[in-house]
């Protein structure tokens, strides 16, 4: 109860500090969960976008309706195979036609469909799509394959490069709560130290001495974090919504899921930043408290 009572009389003895610290601290919480939720959305739309890329398998001319639908069957249950789906040579044409309308008139003069049929195979991940493209190159009916290599190879490195820039952002937020912390501390142990000896004869333990700054820390961690999970929802619909704005077509992430995702790393991570700053903060209190005694002994 004492650590509690000095710890909301340091927070009212140093409102303006107390304010600033939590509101930077909040601050770098949301900035935190902001880039978290982007990345996450950005994620979720590479994942989109893969799934559209699709394996162009043609057949063979000639083929019988039933050769097809078994070759087909064949390929769905492929478990690298999300679905497939036939394209017939009329269907392939119409598609052709509805994507270059201006050349309708070459489209009406061909006496002969030039389009082959072809098996549309989507897989479940790019990163098996070559692999796949093997397999299917090897079932007999199939005359050749065709896939957007280019596209593929950057949507990967695009995957990859997302994950790489999520984890550095989470260890410079994490390098910067510590370091935040650390020097909150050191500000606070700093001003005590003429307190100390008050607080002793106060009635005051040695324990409970050290541990009024780690106590410090938290209360304004704890501010913090409301702040940030007020804050947050607000930074979470503007970044769906330019994800959103940039690709219609894709469908976003749902609100209420990115906030707890964001909201509970930011929070572990901070977490974990506070602990180690505060083991740091009484270490240092308490090499700070010995230095002051040996003082006084000597003055003695």
């Amino acid at each position: 109860m004492f650590i509690i009572q000095q710890t909301l009389r340091d927070l009212a003895r140093h409102p303006l500090r107390s304010i600033l610290v939590t509101v930077l601290i909040a601050l770098l919480m949301v900035a935190s969960g902001g880039i978290y939720a982007m990345s996450e959305d950005v994620r979720h739309t590479v994942s989109q976008i893969q799934s559209t890329h699709a394996i162009n398998a043609y057949l063979l001319k000639g083929l019988d309706q039933t050769s097809i639908d078994t070759l087909l069957q064949q390929i769905q249950q492929d478990e690298a195979v999300a679905r497939a789906e036939y394209v017939s040579p009329a269907d392939g044409l119409k598609s052709l036609q509805e994507q270059y309308p201006q050349f309708s008139n070459v489209f009406s003069d061909l006496t002969k469909n030039p389009i082959p049929p072809l098996i549309k195979v989507y897989p479940v991940s790019v990163q098996d799509i070559s692999s796949l493209s093997a397999e299917l190159r090897s079932l007999a009916g199939v005359q050749t394959v065709e896939y957007d290599e280019a596209s593929v190879q950057g949507m990967a490195a695009a995957g990859v490069f997302v994950h790489n820039l999520l984890l550095s952002v989470m260890l410079l937020a994490g390098l910067l709560f510590v370091a935040g912390f650390c020097l909150m501390a050191f500000g606070i142990i700093n001003s005590k130290r003429k307190e100390t000896t008050v607080l002793g004869i106060a009635g005051a333990s040695n324990a409970q001495v050290l541990l009024l700054t780690p106590a410090h820390l938290v209360a304004v961690w704890a501010c913090a974090s409301v702040l940030f999970l007020v804050a947050l929802p607000g930074v979470v619909r503007s970044a769906s919504t330019r994800i959103t704005a940039s690709f219609g077509w894709v469908t976003p992430q749902p609100a209420g899921v990115l906030y707890a995702a964001a909201a509970s790393v930011v929070l572990f991570v901070s977490l974990v930043c506070l602990v180690v700053a505060c083991l740091a903060a009484t270490l240092l209190a308490y090499h700070i408290d010995e230095e002051q005694r040996r003082e006084e002994m000597l003055l003695e």
